[in-house]
């Protein structure tokens, strides 16, 4: 527990964390709380107050936590405003710490509790470990649409399993596998980071939610050729065959920028992304990528017009295309070439199932396309019929056969 440097209690009060600094696990100190070696501030306080007996004070007078030390300390004025009116009238406006207590509790109600969530994840956006917009977006609607009519009145402290079970039952039968688990898993995230503060002493046990990967869908290089037909402006053009041939995600793709494309050395470095449509310096699973320009992809990017000043490849007026607005183009030109299929997968799933029914290395494929999981990448191998065919009518390769066989299952191990 830190403070002032004085540990004797006083009716007076003090602002104190039980948090730990972060980066070096020492304690914060000072006026305002700090640490002295990276000069990081906590994110929560309490109120450590002595009047007839020891009370910590964890949230405000309207029940919101205590996030700052500015907020703790106007928070404490109050309170030193009360006390001292109590005793200037002899008792006749007589100062109550359980009052705070009880409301404290109102900083524990569901509904409060996750507000207040959102509010310190949208505060940590920008942050090297924050979370992307995207995310929180998606994370919220489901919080209001799900999450808060269940739990909204209750306290997380009386969220056990039996609540779990319940809140999974009324869930509407039409939402997918997928939607369940990514209720569940931000529930459980709210829930541990409650832990985490200490505001609750333990996780419930949560229920497995079995969730059945989708096949891939994908198209062979003629379909994306049809595609690619429909296609007039050379922007877009270059964007397209850029998501065909370099393996990239769409976001990653629009928040290309020309300083990451050597032509010198025929490489393009994948190091950032749009996160709704902010542009941000780190990709989806955080890492850098240097891979090789596919010949056809060099020459689309050379022969687009001009170098917009913003510094980005795929513009519209010199800004970054919009996620929607390109979404929208890839819709209306596959439609004229008669494809139904996604962005996703006539780009990026089309590449790798293209890649492993080449016989491209799996380890290739997972950098290539930034995968953090290797059984992200093992997904590939439910469509490498090629492979499987090659394999079948070469007999005489049957020892090189086993040795990738081999390599496979090594692989996936990992």
């Amino acid at each position: 527990m830190q403070g002032y440097p004085c540990d004797n209690l006083s009716m007076d009060g003090k602002i104190r964390t039980k948090q730990i600094c972060p980066e070096c696990g020492g304690n914060f100190e000072g006026e305002p709380l700090r640490c002295p070696s990276c000069k990081i501030a906590p994110t929560r306080y309490f109120i450590d107050l002595w009047w007839k007996k020891r009370h910590k004070l964890y949230s405000d007078q309207d029940g919101y936590p205590l996030t700052s030390w500015e907020q703790a300390g106007r928070f404490l004025t109050h309170i030193r405003y009360e006390i001292d009116r109590d005793r200037k009238s002899q008792g006749k406006f007589r100062f109550d710490p359980k009052n705070y207590v009880k409301r404290d509790l109102n900083a524990l109600k569901f509904e409060n509790y996750v507000r207040n969530w959102f509010a310190w994840r949208a505060e940590e956006i920008d942050l090297p470990d924050g979370v992307s917009r995207t995310y929180l977006k998606s994370a919220e609607a489901n919080a209001r649409n799900h999450l808060l009519p269940f739990f909204g009145e209750m306290n997380i402290r009386e969220i056990e399993e039996g609540q779990l079970i319940a809140f999974r039952r009324q869930l509407p039968k039409t939402l997918s596998a997928k939607t369940v688990k990514n209720i569940f898993g931000l529930l459980h995230k709210i829930l541990r980071d409650a832990k985490k503060l200490r505001d609750i002493q333990r996780v419930p046990e949560f229920p497995e939610i079995k969730h059945v990967i989708p096949p891939i869908k994908w198209i062979d290089e003629e379909d994306q050729e049809r595609i690619l037909a429909e296609v007039k402006d050379p922007v877009y053009r270059a964007l397209f065959l850029f998501l065909m041939k370099q393996g990239c995600r769409p976001n990653e793709a629009r928040a290309l920028k020309w300083d990451r494309i050597d032509f010198e050395r025929n490489q393009v470095i994948i190091d950032g992304a749009m996160d709704d449509d902010v542009y941000r310096l780190r990709t989806k699973t955080r890492d850098t990528r240097r891979l090789p320009l596919h010949p056809e992809v060099r020459k689309a990017l050379e022969s687009l017009p001009t170098r917009a000043l913003s510094g980005f490849v795929f513009t519209y007026r010199g800004q970054p295309l919009k996620g929607n607005v390109v979404q929208n183009y890839w819709r209306r030109i596959r439609a004229r070439a008669g494809i139904n299929i996604s962005l996703y997968q006539g780009t990026k799933h089309s590449g790798g199932s293209q890649a492993i029914n080449a016989g491209v290395d799996l380890q290739v494929i997972q950098h290539m396309f930034g995968h953090k999981d290797p059984r992200t990448t093992l997904r590939y191998l439910s469509v490498a019929t090629e492979t499987l065919k090659d394999y079948w009518d070469r007999p005489q390769t049957v020892p090189n056969g086993k040795k990738q066989k081999a390599k496979l299952l090594d692989f996936k191990k990992k």
